[in-house]
């Protein structure tokens, strides 16, 4: 008679399955994301969760007054895809696949809870170490520092992380996150980060479009409600497209294929669909993968993109066709026509600064032995010492010993051999030849008139195109532009245009030096606008 076989089950692997699923938390500002919204799922009932957040050295602690966990709270908190205990109680909160403790694994080696409910202190430790050495597959150990010690501290939970895998933890890029999340999460909270409280102020609207889906597309998704809004300005990534919510909770931020079409990057907006939180389908609404998208395969969420997309072509058209007359009146015409005599005015001293931005590159070059980009691509000998015939000629006041004023320029006294570069015949060295590697950024500068609402800057700069926007609505504008019949050739709008665009222009030189490698010090830059207003203003002065 054969031996009986054993039965075929499922099982799993936990070390591997617990940093597979780490592996997701690939970023600083992803980890604290979940740390932090687990503390605000876990508030107490009707109280806001205050969340304080310290990077500092190589360490991170999340803290919270939420309601802390107990020892059994705990243990569940560590069962891998195990069901949010929250949900278990009915509460809507945004955690549903288990795999969220293993975050500081995705970046770190260490992660300890230190936490308080009801009087009770427990403190837990894991590390990566620990985590690997169970090779059987088999469930292992969180270590106990605490066990149920009595305490008069109130309730709550820090989360500490250390040993860092990542190099730098950019404080910057991960407050940024935090506060785009924040502004998606639909109930009360409040997190501070190394001081600075997180706040997240929406894109102003000059247009709400409230649409709601024909019997046809509500079978499926239910009587929602679509806000479509259009902003004044272009919008950048993060806020750019349709929020999709469910019961409040965010899960997606899209345009619905309609990327880089023509207006698309003035809408954003929102729509809440319950049921993709309320009803189970063979094919999931969501994954655990943290990408922060929903699964097309859903019927619910290809109806849902579907719908978007065809309500967010008919407002789009509609922005195309405003532009369109809008660049077509005279007023349009007129502006365009000032924009491009300050573009031009500004380009001129641009591309001589260019040649300046070059030739320092140079000189700094000549100082050491690395060879420094320069602007065009192609090589070539410079000035400054040697037979070999080159194309230019040294100008300008010598760098001195970088306090400012120690050679100031006057006038139109000619100015000794220094920094500035000109046409000219001076010999030069091979050894100053400099490595033309790489692309240059193309473009000059453009001016354009926009009206961008009150609440918006008088002017902004969009380094991509190199375009200075001039903001029609703002105040000092607006009130220039009425005063003079909207005439754009009075004296009065023109002044304040140029001096709108000259501002802009001086600081954006100095993103440009940036760009340009230009090893310069926040002093140093800040000399430079003041130069450049100065000289440019000497140029309008000239022509008005």
């Amino acid at each position: 008679m054969a031996a009986r076989s054993l039965p075929i089950t499922v099982s799993t692997h936990v070390a591997r399955d617990f940093l597979q699923n780490a592996a997701y938390f690939n970023t600083l500002p992803k980890v604290l994301w979940e740390y932090i919204s687990n503390s605000l799922d876990n508030g107490k009932d009707q109280q806001s969760v205050n969340v304080v957040v310290d990077i500092y050295g190589s360490t991170v602690r999340i803290s919270d007054d939420g309601m802390g966990m107990s020892r059994q709270d705990l243990q569940n908190f560590f069962r891998m895809h195990g069901e949010n205990r929250q949900r278990q109680r009915g509460k809507r909160v945004r955690g549903r696949f288990g795999t969220g403790k293993c975050a500081a694994f995705g970046i770190a080696n260490c992660l300890r809870i230190d936490t308080i409910q009801r009087g009770r202190r427990n403190v837990v430790e894991l590390r990566r170490g620990e985590i690997e050495s169970a090779k059987d597959g088999r469930a292992f150990p969180v270590n106990d520092l605490t066990v149920d010690e009595y305490t008069n501290q109130t309730d709550g939970t820090l989360v500490e992380i250390s040993e860092f895998n990542i190099k730098r933890l950019d404080v910057e890029s991960a407050t940024h996150y935090i506060q785009h999340h924040l502004s998606r999460y639909k109930q009360r909270a409040h997190v501070v980060i190394n001081g600075q409280e997180c706040k997240f102020n929406e894109p102003p609207a000059r247009a709400v479009y409230r649409v709601n889906p024909p019997n046809e597309i509500a079978q499926h998704i239910g009587e929602v409600t679509l806000l479509i809004k259009v902003s004044p300005i272009p919008l950048d990534l993060d806020n750019n497209g349709i929020d999709i919510l469910s019961h409040g909770i965010w899960h997606q931020t899209t345009l619905a294929g309609l990327d880089n079409k023509e207006m698309t990057q003035y809408l954003f907006g929102e729509v809440d669909v319950p049921a993709l939180e309320d009803k189970e389908w063979p094919v999931p609404a969501f994954d655990n993968t943290r990408n922060n998208t929903l699964n097309v395969q859903n019927p619910v969420v290809a109806v849902l993109l579907g719908w978007i997309a065809k309500e967010l072509e008919t407002v789009r058209r509609k922005l195309v066709e405003e532009e369109r007359l809008r660049r077509q009146t005279e007023e349009a015409k007129r502006l365009i026509d000032e924009a491009t005599r300050i573009a031009e005015i500004l380009n001129e001293d641009f591309l001589r600064l260019q040649i300046d931005f070059e030739f320092a590159r140079q000189i700094a070059a000549r100082k050491g032995s690395t060879k420094v980009a320069s602007s065009d691509g192609s090589t070539e000998p410079l000035p400054g010492g040697g037979e070999e015939p080159t194309k230019w000629q040294q100008t300008g006041a010598p760098y001195g010993n970088g306090i400012k004023g120690a050679t100031p320029s006057s006038g139109d006294t000619p100015r000794p051999n220094g920094a500035d570069l000109n046409a000219g015949s001076e010999l030069g060295s091979p050894k100053t030849s400099v490595d033309r590697s790489r692309k240059p950024k193309q473009g000059l500068f453009s001016i354009e008139y926009r009206a961008e609402s009150v609440d918006m800057h008088r002017s902004r700069y969009e380094r991509d195109s190199r375009t200075i926007v001039i903001n029609l609505d703002h105040p000092q504008i607006s009130g220039a532009f009425n005063a003079s019949g909207k005439n754009t050739e009075s004296r009065q709008f023109r002044e304040i245009s140029y001096e709108v665009a000259l501002v802009e222009y001086a600081i954006a030189i100095q993103y440009e030096r940036i760009e340009q490698d230009d090893q310069i010090q926040a002093v140093d830059a800040l000399y430079e606008v003041r130069e450049t207003i100065n000289r440019v203003a000497k140029r309008f002065a000239s022509i008005m």
